[in-house]
């Protein structure tokens, strides 16, 4: 087999360059998405990252963040930390934050040549055959590490692989310092602050440790170096504490939700029959990368309920080969052995065997794993081609073994290029994973909100529902296909879906401030109202459930109590132009004139241009009896929006009370042009032409008023019977 550090000056260099550029190369179309999927949460709307000032915030808090709320979770500082020096460089820009990414990815690829070429040797090999450059590659091109790239959040698994492979390297270094006799403090203290760094980027980083002590360990028959180890597992003691402080406890995810890891939730056999299921699905993902997904949640893989479950047999079968394969690899074989071993202990934080995580299965979590089937196929190639045949005498045939690795390498290479493009934005990464995991209930969920922001509601409905149905106890499925029910006025449907989301979550006070939304617009609101007495009996501060309050007493035409609720909505949310004009309107309906004009005034300080607030300011001057007032807020507002056929209503009524009939009867005719199947401005123009003197322009308006407004809701008395007063007019005159 290839010697240890052996090769023609330069070789290593330039192999290592080659690792380098390849993952660079591969890496690529990583850079032009912007946020995606857990990105817009974590950077584009984390406040923690905006402000240096903050530093001992991103200390103290979870890695998660909704708004500015920290979530106590998973803690990842220093990942937050990176983001933070991303935004100070060039703010919220993705194209820097994936820059980094990549240049971390193509860093931990050298990281895993170095560590190959410690491990395995293969100097003098030729290139495609030499066993680190194989690992290198293998690890730069393997598809299962798009994930990693295709968000840019992976940059926690970067820098946890990072710091478990500088720790490793530093440490191995030490030891060889130690064997010949050198120093060796200043290479162990960079190997605890790489691990330190690596468990701070991400909580797998714990595996650092215990990797440094199988590297110690193998090949057997040497003196560990207890001093370093005692001194890492002090430091992995000094980590733990820091998280258990920050977070306040030592479980690696918190809460898990029954949707992202079922196995959290069941009986313990039950779960680890899942995790060994999964297992095996890992193993298939790292031979044979051809059907990927950024989703794995409930239900896209079944809980295996049995000992014969066939997933859970093929994990239990795989590890019982693993460790078999460990412990015969242990002398014959140290560097299978090492290579086993390394993928065994980077796998265990993740794999849900020993502690349920935050999710049942992810591609992401392979990226550390990896390094060990890469070093482990480095070692079979180096193994198969490079050792003498026959005693010694000649190598085995080496032609068709390049050619076989390098159309392996190049497969993977097209397959990572292809799957990259699946992560360009959120719809096209949701829409792929249909295809892979069509049961996956959070991929389903995902997709349906991509679809809604793309204006597809009847796509969104479709995959809600199919959501709901696998998964009924899910209720932001059943909530957001609410919210689609509601925005087509489908108030029925919202209804019934909302009710379904609170079956689950019955003390969610945004749910009951939503279904009495709906009630209100399905012409229930004694309904609502009783629905939001529940949802302030949970929440009191609730100014949503307050201005929704008013809008179900309006209905119920008690414009004073709408008041009260929307004065409360605003004492509880100060300044808020939309709770403002509500309080206007209240205050219009209860005959407080100038109380609503005040309140109009106050939201148009905050939003000035607003042309349906200058449009209500108008109308409110108009029952106020400033006509010159109303006049200049409608003129401002149609010079605005002209489009909007209820200003120039509104300002034909302003002019006919300044005396201004001709361009009042030009408003009422731009307002019907604009809305020629609306009787409300024909009625307008028909009664001002009538008292203006113009008998048939009036009866033409009035008719054609008439005939749309076939509820009668629109022609009053005095409309009708002006009508009728000009028919007979025209029948005398006939």
């Amino acid at each position: 087999m290839s010697a240890a550090g052996g090769g023609a000056g330069g070789r290593p260099e330039a192999r290592l360059l080659t690792v380098a550029l390849v993952a660079a190369v591969v890496g690529l179309p990583a850079l032009i998405p912007g946020f995606i999927l857990d990105d817009h949460r974590i950077v584009e709307q984390n406040e923690l990252i905006r402000d240096f000032g903050r530093l001992p915030e991103i200390v103290s808090n979870g890695y998660w963040t909704v708004g500015d709320t920290p979530v106590p979770n998973l803690y990842r500082p220093l990942t937050i930390l990176s983001f933070a020096l991303n935004y100070a460089v060039g703010g919220l820009h993705p194209f820097g934050y994936r820059l980094v990414n990549l240049a971390l990815h193509v860093l931990v690829s050298v990281l895993v040549y170095l560590l190959a070429r410690r491990r395995l040797g293969g100097g003098g090999a030729p290139a495609l055959l030499d066993p680190a450059l194989v690992a290198g590659l293998l690890f730069a091109v393997h598809p299962v590490h798009t994930e990693v790239l295709g968000g840019i959040v992976g940059r926690a698994e970067l820098l946890a692989a990072a710091g478990t492979l500088g720790c490793l390297l530093a440490f191995l270094r030490g030891r060889q310092a130690a064997e010949t006799g050198g120093a060796t403090a200043a290479w162990y203290t960079l190997a605890i602050a790489c691990f330190v760094a690596g468990f701070l980027g991400k909580e797998n980083g714990v595996a650092a440790p215990f990797l440094a002590l199988l590297a110690d360990l193998s090949p057997a028959g040497r003196r560990p170096a207890w001093r370093f180890h005692v001194a890492s597992a002090a430091a992995l003691a000094g980590c733990l504490g820091l998280r258990a402080w920050a977070i306040g406890g030592l479980n690696p995810s918190g809460f898990v939700h029954y949707i992202d890891n079922p196995i959290a939730h069941v009986d313990f056999v039950t779960g680890r029959l899942t995790a060994l299921k999964v297992l095996a699905k890992y193993a298939l993902l790292l031979v044979a990368p051809v059907r990927l997904s950024f989703d794995y949640s409930f239900d896209a893989i079944r809980l295996a309920r049995s000992l014969l479950d066939p997933g859970a047999l093929a994990g239990g079968a795989l590890l019982v080969a693993w460790f078999l394969a460990t412990a015969a690899a242990w002398k014959r074989a140290p560097q299978a052995a090492f290579a086993l071993g390394f993928t065994g202990l980077a796998l265990a934080p993740v794999a849900n065997l020993l502690l349920p995580i935050g999710t049942i299965m992810a591609e992401r979590a392979l990226y550390l794993p990896s390094v060990g089937v890469c070093l482990l196929v480095g070692f079979i190639v180096d193994f198969e081609w490079n050792a003498p045949v026959g005693g010694g005498a000649r190598p085995a045939p080496r032609a068709p073994a390049r050619a076989v690795v390098a159309i392996v390498l190049v497969a993977l290479a097209l397959r990572s290029e292809v799957r990259l493009r699946d992560w360009m934005d959120d719809y096209t990464l949701f829409k792929s994973a249909q295809a892979v995991t069509p049961r996956s209930v959070r991929a389903l969920f995902n997709y349906g909100s991509a679809c809604e922001e793309r204006g597809e509601d009847d796509e969104a409905i479709r995959v809600y529902r199919k959501a709901s149905a696998i998964a009924p106890f899910f209720a932001d499925a059943n909530y957001n296909l609410a919210g689609v029910y509601a925005r087509r006025g489908a108030w029925v449907d919202a209804v019934e879906r909302y009710r379904a989301a609170l079956a689950e979550q019955p003390g969610n006070v945004r749910y009951l401030v939503n279904l009495a939304h709906a009630q209100n617009g399905q012409g229930s609101p004694a309904e609502a109202r009783r629905t939001l007495r529940r949802a302030l009996d949970l929440d009191p501060r609730s100014d949503q459930a307050y201005t929704t309050l008013g809008a179900a007493e309006l209905a119920l035409h008690d414009p004073r109590a709408a008041v009260a609720a929307y004065t409360e909505a605003l004492r509880l949310k100060p300044g808020n132009p939309d709770y403002l004009r509500n309080l206007a309107l209240a205050q219009g309906e209860a005959g407080e004139a100038a109380a609503a004009v005040a309140s109009y005034r106050r939201a148009l300080e905050i939003r000035p241009d607003d042309p349906e607030l200058l449009s209500e300011l108008g109308l409110a001057l108009l029952k106020a009896g400033d006509a010159g007032g109303a006049l200049e807020s409608l003129r401002r507002a149609a010079s605005i929006a002209p489009g909007q056929p209820v200003v120039h209503y509104r300002l034909a009524q302003a002019l006919e009370k300044n005396a201004q009939p001709e361009e009042a009867a030009a408003q009422y005719r731009e307002s019907i042009r604009l809305a020629p199947s609306v009787p409300i401005p024909l009625r307008g123009l028909g009664l001002l032409l009538f008292r203006m003197g113009d008998r048939n322009g009036a009866l033409e308006a009035l008719e054609q008023a008439a005939a749309l407004d076939g509820a009668g809701r629109v022609m009053d008395a005095e409309s009708r019977a002006i009508l009728d007063r000009l028919r007979r007019a025209r029948r005398r005159s006939v």
